[in-house]
Order: C-alpha cells, then sequence, then structure tokens
C-alpha cells in the first residue's frame, strides 16, 4: 500500500487534455478520468494551442464507411486520415466543457471554419446522441442550424450498421459512406 502511494505522489499525473501541451502540433498522450490513457493528435496551428483532433480527411486513403463498433473505438492513423472514436470522445468531453472547431478544405484550396463553444455527446447506452454544440462562430456556415427543424441536437450517431437518422426510407450514413449526427441526408 506505502508502494502505490509514494508512486502517486511522486508520479506526475499524466494530462487530462492537449491544453497541457500548449502550442504542441503533435501527437500527445492524455488521460482523463475513468479511462485508460490514450494518444490524441493535439492542434495549435488552426485555432490556437489546446485543441485535440478528433477527425482527419486528408487524401482518401482511409476508408471511413464503417461499423459501429469502429466508429465507438477508432480508426485510421493519428498522423494522417483518422477518427479518434466516440468512446475516447465522450470520456474526453464528459468531465467538463469542450469547444468543437472544424476546419475544412475545399479542392479548389478554399479554407472554412467553424466553432461552437459548448460541444457535448452522450454515452454509447445513449447513442453518443448530440446533447449540445452551444453557439456558432466562424465562415463556414452552420452545419448544425435548426432551421425548420433540422437541428441535429439529441441526434444519435449513426453509421451504415445503425441508422439513427430521421429518414423512413434511407440511411444517411449508408448513402455517404461515413459515421456522422444525421438528421436528414442533405443536414447534419
Amino acid at each position: 500500500m506505502e508502494a502505490k502511494l509514494a508512486k502517486c505522489i511522486t508520479e506526475p499525473a499524466e494530462p487530462t487534455s492537449c491544453l497541457a501541451f500548449g502550442n504542441s502540433s503533435d501527437i500527445q498522450t492524455i488521460r482523463v478520468p475513468g479511462a485508460e490513457a490514450f494518444q490524441v493528435p493535439c492542434d495549435s496551428k488552426f485555432a490556437g494551442p489546446g485543441w485535440a483532433v478528433i477527425q482527419r480527411r486528408v487524401d482518401g486513403s482511409v476508408n471511413f464507411n464503417r461499423t459501429w463498433e469502429e466508429y465507438r473505438n477508432g480508426f485510421g492513423d493519428l498522423r494522417g486520415s483518422f477518427w479518434l472514436g466516440l468512446e475516447r470522445l465522450h470520456q474526453m468531453i464528459k468531465y467538463q466543457p469542450h469547444e468543437l472547431y472544424i476546419h475544412t478544405k475545399d479542392f479548389r484550396n478554399i479554407t472554412r471554419h467553424k466553432r461552437y463553444s459548448n460541444f457535448a455527446i452522450g454515452n454509447e447506452a445513449q447513442s453518443y446522441k448530440l446533447l449540445s454544440v452551444g453557439e456558432f462562430s466562424g465562415n463556414g456556415g452552420n452545419m448544425f442550424d435548426a432551421k425548420d427543424g433540422l437541428s441535429a441536437i439529441n441526434m444519435k450517431f449513426s453509421t451504415p450498421d445503425r441508422d439513427n437518422d430521421r429518414m423512413v426510407f434511407d440511411n444517411c450514413a449508408a448513402d455517404y459512406a461515413s459515421g456522422w449526427w444525421f438528421t436528414y441526408c442533405s443536414w447534419s
């Protein structure tokens, strides 16, 4: 018991987020309460220090047409195209508020950004339901906008093998070959 206590006192705790790494834009190891330590790409280039990258799609080398289990656990290469994993994402954001920052570059090299002030999702029993996004800012258009009842708030995450969107005769995740918080197939 004393050895374990001494170890806890003398060994520094692993950081719980990318904020601890300041201006790092590299893969770091974090440990959030209630979860095993895991690696996450941290980024300070696009929106300032402290951001954890949860998805990157750069060159089409990674297939995002994946199962629920793969979206839960994560897939791809953290240095290239990847999805961090719904369970890791849930663990990261359940203890403290987080923002969501989306940076895109289209085929014409035009970049856009979207920033949401309070991003929160439920646990797996809730199908990682999108609980909140908060206030929007940016130049990329609000993809979670609540126009005409199309808000993605309270939508469960959908994958090709687990259809949780509002389409009765269609599966948006299968149509787009990707998991997401789909409302209808043309809206997030």
